[in-house]
């Protein structure tokens, strides 16, 4: 009876070993998930920029409009380029930013008066930095498409996020 129980011991003994040893080399032909090569964009919302914005994040909007053909130069051209950007993804993953990508030809009439004035009315392509200060205050900076570059844009959010910081600081709006 002993010799028995011994064996089963032994049986689940090395029962476990082997699954344990299976699991471990499976883990190794699992891939772990890459690094991205380019910014993860986030479909628009204005709920979660505004929480976002309360959290001290800065946001970084990608505007384009489906129906104006310069946005495929836009999608396709300027924002593949800084979008993956190796400077531009270390800023971006470094810091805490959100970035979303807006089609201003899907957005609600309401959210769009919103945005009204911040890219140029004849060619509504561009990007929009968002921040809040200390003291609440919305700090916005607009760069039209043809500022879109990792030259402008991550020294743009590298002062944004500097003013982020000053409690000093009370400004609406800085002018391109």
């Amino acid at each position: 009876m002993y010799r028995q129980r011994k064996n089963i011991h032994l049986t689940h003994l090395a029962a476990g070993t082997l699954v344990t040893l299976a699991l471990v080399l499976l883990s190794f032909l699992v891939p772990f998930p890459a690094k991205s090569n380019r910014i993860i964009w986030t479909p628009y919302s204005l709920a979660d920029i505004h929480q976002y914005l309360e959290e001290g994040r800065l946001v970084l909007i990608s505007a384009r409009a489906s129906w104006c053909i310069s946005s495929a130069m836009h999608e396709y051209g300027y924002e593949y380029e800084y979008s993956r950007d190796p400077d531009m993804l270390r800023l971006v993953y470094s810091q805490p930013i959100a970035c979303y990508q807006i089609d201003l030809a899907e957005l609600p009439e309401e959210q769009l008066e919103v945005l009204k004035g911040y890219l140029n009315d004849t060619i509504p392509l561009g990007v929009i930095l968002l921040a809040q200060n200390s003291k609440h205050e919305v700090i916005k900076r607009a760069i039209t498409i043809e500022g879109i570059y990792k030259q402008q844009l991550i020294p743009e959010i590298r002062k944004l996020r500097e003013l982020q910081t000053q409690p000093s600081y009370r400004a609406a709006h800085i002018d391109p």
